[in-house]
């Protein structure tokens, strides 16, 4: 209750901090897609923007058959979508026919553009920003690009130089850009829906929603909306020794693997520790909030949730990750000794006994807890919509 009194106020000082600044007229098309990392900080520097500005137009721009199709309208925006898609990397000769389609898709973002007529352009990454805020930015529209990755895209890469500023999550990633002057770094934004609530007030409500209030750690592990085949294999053939030993395992599996996993439910309900097997979590906030550490993905977007809410993590980077930009990610964390990082190819041989490990050490969790907390910032969002208030078209 004190912590959502602290938030009430918290949000009553953002609308006076851009009282003046706020003519209730912003109209902010965002172009985001592809994956949760891509859209979700799109989304929260938008839920910013509506809470200081309810009267303020948004749009986004999404590519068609891509996930942005049902978050977006899940998250109460206005979306239209144009037919794109990013290069092929292992076979050069499929990139012909983009070439065609990339020219059709600077067509559309033009239309939408001019019906629109926004007065900033945000890109926050996926192959759907690169027409949309190229087509910006040749209709002379203020633009920025938000990059939370360690390595940037080919999207940011191509278009830092031409806007008007790039917001990066990482002070390392401004050597990959040959612009630098435009280039300002603010953490990565975490949607005010994850933020709300104190996760310790949370915690006793989510042990209860899972039925874990039994007073033992709890793990959790997920690989994004659509699960990790080989996180969920290994986790598999380490799970009994986990739950034998006294400890609650929280497991988002994804469609693919849930039928089977499920099954394990049944096998474990004697032991001490609880299993719970999901095929998605919609509320997250339940699922960290009980979590003592968590095994997943090196996702920008998981990351920086991890970060905020100051919970210890494995990370096992995605090996076919574009650029192998989910390594990089860990291994930038990894410096920090804000995460543990384990390979794919090693995952087998290491998971278990690094789970066992980690959570059952007191201080291998606080500190992991510590540093990871220094890679987020609770006023990103507000930090970002500065920057979009300063080149704002007048």
């Amino acid at each position: 209750m004190a912590y959502t009194i602290k938030i009430q106020i918290y949000e009553l000082q953002i609308k006076k901090r851009f009282e003046k600044k706020n003519d209730n007229s912003m109209k902010v098309l965002f172009a985001a897609g592809g994956t949760g990392g891509h859209i979700f900080p799109a989304i929260a520097v938008a839920d910013e923007l509506k809470l200081i500005s309810p009267a303020a137009d948004i749009l986004f721009v999404g590519a068609k058959g891509r996930m942005e199709e049902k978050i977006v309208p899940d998250n109460n925006y206005g979306l239209k979508t144009i037919s794109v898609r990013g290069l092929n990397r292992k076979n050069i000769f499929k990139n012909i026919s983009i070439i065609h389609q990339f020219t059709k898709a600077l067509s559309a973002s033009k239309k939408i553009l001019k019906e629109f007529s926004p007065d900033v352009v945000v890109g926050t990454g996926g192959f759907v920003s690169a027409p949309v805020i190229y087509s910006a930015v040749k209709l002379n529209i203020p633009t920025l690009i938000q990059e939370g990755n360690y390595y940037p895209g080919l999207a940011t890469k191509f278009l830092s130089s031409k806007v008007n500023s790039v917001v990066i999550n990482f002070e390392e990633t401004k050597k990959y850009l040959k612009r630098k002057d435009n280039v300002i770094r603010i953490a990565y934004p975490v949607r005010r829906s994850l933020i709300r609530s104190d996760r310790s007030e949370m915690r006793a409500k989510a042990l209860k929603y899972f039925n874990m209030d039994n007073g033992l750690r709890t793990l959790l592990v997920f690989g994004g909306s659509q699960g990790a085949v080989c996180i969920n294999s290994s986790i598999k053939k380490v799970i009994a020794g986990m739950v034998k030993s006294g400890i609650n395992v929280i497991w988002q599996t994804g469609k693919s693997d849930f039928a089977e996993i499920k099954q394990l439910e049944k096998d474990y309900i004697h032991y001490d520790g609880t299993l719970k097997v999901l095929e998605f979590i919609k509320d997250m906030n339940y699922a960290y909030s009980a979590a003592d550490l968590a095994v997943c993905r090196a996702g920008i977007s998981s990351i920086m949730e991890l970060a905020m809410l100051k919970i210890p993590a494995i990370l096992i980077p995605l090996s076919r990750s574009a650029e192998n930009h989910q390594e990089k990610n860990a291994l930038m964390l990894t410096e920090m000794s804000a995460v543990i990082m384990i390979s794919e190819k090693d995952l087998s041989g290491k998971i278990g006994d690094t789970i066992l490990d980690v959570i059952n050490d007191d201080v291998k969790l606080g500190k992991l807890s510590e540093n990871i907390g220094k890679a987020a910032d609770p006023h990103s969002a507000e930090k970002i919509l500065e920057e979009i208030f300063k080149i704002r078209r007048n």
